[in-house]
């Protein structure tokens, strides 16, 4: 440890190095704002003890508050020292106007402060979404408390807005709770907090697991019929992809009609064509009008909160999620992968084509690509280095002013498109033979 910079790691927030014991240094004088936790069992007073206490109370993203541990009842000797450093403006006749609010929150004051943000997250459950927190507190039987959280969050997601503030209002319970933790009373507080805890966390599961699939699950059971899977296994190359084509859509709706928690399954298909469509978006930009569909919808959705916006939310999705199905189908059927695909739809965007220009685009697109991976996409951070940056843009210009069809494209066409395809390779071809659609 000796040969280490040990400062500079203890104040990289993300270092495994997280607790240090101190004697003198670091004391005063050495400012971590990340730190939240300080032990004391050295007596210490006056501008030294102010500076020790302050080690803990900086500002930072994510820390509610520093929590001091005393060993040796420094309690005291701050206060003496406040009375010293913290008397403002003696001078001027100012400082006795005003007593100095000492820089520790007894710990009376923290559990207020927990019983008001345990009470403000209960009243937006009943007043605004319709649940009783106390349905899902007083439940102990196993399936009746999962019917319980069910219900609970079929409130919760009325719609995106009611998401959204449930999670701002359980993030501060969970805060207001940590501040007080280890004291004794916070048992008091526990069933309340668990309860906040079990909805907020089944959201997040619900982002990775509760997804359409799991709605395929009940349709099987209730249809007795298969039906794919949702999610296609990845490649080795590749992250998770999600195939939507399989879905039968007719039997998912009916399934729906039948649910009787209807914004559980919304909220589920939405998050899932969401995460679909930003993954269509970064491999291919063109389809960013999918995305603008998609965001109309939920806007309809998220201004109503009866039955019939909800399921016409559902089938509104279920029509947007078919459109790009058709649009996967038809990249199979002009004979290109998704990589081919973009560059292709980048250089006939706006463009009204024959069939004879639009085989000589699309044969550009494909030689384009092979030839650039082939060497210059290969080199490490290719775009970060301005020689191999200068040869893609020219590879790319060249190629485009020879080989588009004239006059269908002319002088300022090859320019944008040089532009737009060279844009679209800087940040999806990353170098070393990686991209975003997996290693080349």
């Amino acid at each position: 440890m000796n040969t280490q910079d040990l400062e500079t790691r203890f104040k990289e927030e993300n270092d495994p190095f997280r607790l240090v014991i101190v004697c003198a240094m670091w004391i005063t004088g050495f400012d971590v704002p990340s730190l939240s936790t300080l032990y004391l069992d050295k007596p210490l007073k006056s501008h030294t003890l102010m500076q020790a206490i302050a080690r803990a109370n900086r500002i930072n993203e994510g820390k509610n508050n520093g929590l001091i541990v005393d060993y040796i009842e420094t309690y005291t000797a701050l206060l003496d020292a406040l009375a010293i450093y913290g008397t403002g403006d003696q001078a001027s006749g100012k400082g006795n106007e005003e007593k100095e609010r000492p820089p520790l929150e007894p710990n009376s004051e923290l559990l207020l402060l927990l019983e008001e943000a345990l009470s403000v997250t209960e009243a937006f459950l009943l007043d605004e979404v319709n649940y009783d927190l106390y349905e899902l507190i007083n439940t102990t039987d196993g399936l009746l408390k999962l019917v319980a959280i069910e219900r609970a969050l079929n409130a919760v997601y009325t719609n995106d807005e009611t998401k959204r503030k449930f999670q701002v209002l359980a993030r501060e319970v969970f805060r207001k709770y940590k501040a007080l933790q280890p004291h004794k009373l916070l048992n008091a507080f526990r069933p309340r907090r668990d309860a906040i805890n079990v909805i907020y966390t089944a959201i997040d599961d619900n982002v990775e697991s509760a997804d359409v699939a799991e709605i395929m699950k009940k349709i099987q059971a209730v249809v007795d019929e298969s039906i794919e899977n949702i999610v296609s296994e990845p490649d080795e190359d590749e992250g998770k992809i999600i195939d939507l084509s399989g879905l039968n859509f007719e039997l998912l709706e009916q399934y729906f009609n039948k649910l009787q928690h209807k914004n559980m399954a919304v909220q589920s298909l939405k998050d899932k064509v969401e995460h679909r469509l930003k993954q269509m978006i970064d491999r291919n930009p063109l389809t960013i009008d999918y995305y603008q569909r998609y965001q109309q919808i939920i806007d309809a959705y998220n201004l109503g909160k009866d039955e019939a916006v909800i399921r016409e939310t559902f089938r509104k999705l279920v029509e947007l999620v078919n459109a790009y199905t058709h649009e996967e189908a038809e990249t199979k059927r002009e004979g290109l992968t998704d990589e081919q695909k973009a560059i292709f739809d980048i250089l006939r965007h706006g463009k009204q084509l024959e069939e004879k220009d639009k085989k000589a685009i699309k044969k550009i697109a494909i030689d384009l690509l092979e030839d650039l991976k082939q060497e210059k996409l290969k080199i490490e951070q290719w775009a970060e280095k301005s020689v191999t940056a200068a040869a893609v843009f020219n590879t790319v210009n060249k190629t485009l002013f020879e080989a588009l069809p004239y006059p269908t494209y002319q002088t300022d066409d090859i320019d944008l498109k040089t532009n737009l395809v060279y844009e679209h390779l800087k940040t999806r071809y990353w170098g070393g033979g990686a991209s975003i659609y997996g290693a080349y």
